[in-house]
């Protein structure tokens, strides 16, 4: 079938869970047979219009960014230009402005519209702008389209609540290639104790508590270095903290790691720490998980139950009790390797990526034969 996919973040112009997501999904349905389209924004120069991995890939200049929200004029015009060229549209996150221009499409008459809801609300918006999109853009956007999927039963109950009919969304795992993360055979190649954190450097994701609690580690527990990936606004204010810490020469970022290049990383790491403050449910649990790697993370409701002895759960913005959670893993290593087995158990039987890839392509179909 033909496919056309809008996400304003790819893999791998972006390392993030969105673009990643997006960007293995069109290479699989791609692998599959089909005609996969992606339209996106050109956030680092690159080529207009080229072939990744069997899918097409369009890419279009943003002229202004409002919490991390881009406007692209020729993004849009694209939209509404192939809405009835193919036989389904594919959004990414309705916190894009681009999926707010997919829903538009949909009112004039465009191919069957399906939205992923990657978390309901964003990590680089402050609460009340958040509250006021929930309520007026995100309702009218998931009230437009087809169908809409979920990664967990619990974020299908917030949309529920927002109005929306539950006949219309269908919770769909989040899933990962665990031919590709894999658990470690070999010794580490590091003697140091580390603690890994990935992701996108923004208020949300709560580092400066994972900055905090690591402050508190490093106190009782000398010697352990921590690795934070990833690029963001907030990494300039990140690093301050670091260096008022004193703790520079326990602290190593890196900017950017091909996602090929990351199951080395989680397996040189003792522990995975992700201190959220919101979040759908993050590729970058599921992928230490993966790797038999033990969690720490905030205790939101979603990632609990993902969670459930495969790590440790402390409430937010709480770096003492983050701490407190990461030695217990660091000095127990036994503990810590019955957390990693459970978790790269659970990935097995849940969260496969090929699982995940079938169940998407099947709503394709059931959402293309209703609407016949």
């Amino acid at each position: 079938m033909k496919i056309l996919r809008v996400v304003s973040d790819l893999y791998p112009a972006v390392v993030g869970g969105i673009g990643i997501h997006a960007h293995q999904m069109s290479t699989s349905q791609a692998r599959r047979g089909h005609e996969v389209t992606v339209l996106t924004l050109n956030q680092n120069k690159l080529t207009d219009n080229e072939l990744i991995n069997g899918y097409r890939v369009v890419r279009f200049p943003s002229y202004f960014t409002i919490c991390g929200n881009s406007f692209a004029p020729g993004l849009i015009l694209e939209i509404l230009k192939r809405k009835r060229a193919v036989e389904i549209i594919h959004a990414h996150s309705h916190l894009f402005f681009s999926t707010n221009v997919c829903a538009l499409a949909r009112l004039f008459h465009s191919a069957p519209l399906i939205i992923t809801n990657h978390g309901l609300i964003s990590a680089s918006a402050p609460a009340w702008l958040n509250t006021l999109y929930k309520h007026t853009f995100s309702r009218v956007t998931f009230h437009i389209a087809d169908h809409i999927i979920c990664y967990t039963p619990i974020e299908k109950e917030n949309i529920v609540k927002l109005g929306i009919d539950s006949k219309k969304i269908s919770v769909i795992h989040n899933g990962v290639d665990t031919t590709l993360f894999t658990p470690r055979v070999s010794e580490k190649t590091t003697g140091k104790k580390q603690i890994l954190w990935v992701g996108r450097f923004v208020t949300g994701k709560g580092v400066e508590y994972l900055i905090e609690a690591f402050s508190q580690v490093s106190i009782k527990s000398p010697g352990t270095h921590l690795v934070l990936v990833g690029v963001g606004p907030e990494k300039p204010a990140i690093e301050e903290r670091i260096k008022k810490l004193n703790l520079q020469s326990s602290v190593t970022f890196i900017d950017y790691l091909d996602n090929e290049k990351l199951p080395g990383i989680y397996k040189n790491s003792d522990v995975f720490v992700l201190p959220s403050l919101m979040e759908g449910v993050p590729r970058t649990i599921l992928e230490a998980m993966a790797c038999g790697i033990p969690v720490v993370t905030t205790n939101l409701p979603h990632l609990v139950s993902i969670i459930d002895g495969a790590g440790l759960v402390v409430p937010s913005k709480e770096p003492t009790l983050l701490s407190d959670a990461i030695l217990t893993i660091l000095e127990d290593t036994f503990l810590a390797e019955k957390m990693g087995q459970r978790g790269r158990k659970r990935i097995e039987q849940e969260y496969s990526w090929e699982d995940t890839v079938g169940k998407v392509l099947a709503l394709y179909e059931s959402v293309i034969d209703n609407r016949a």
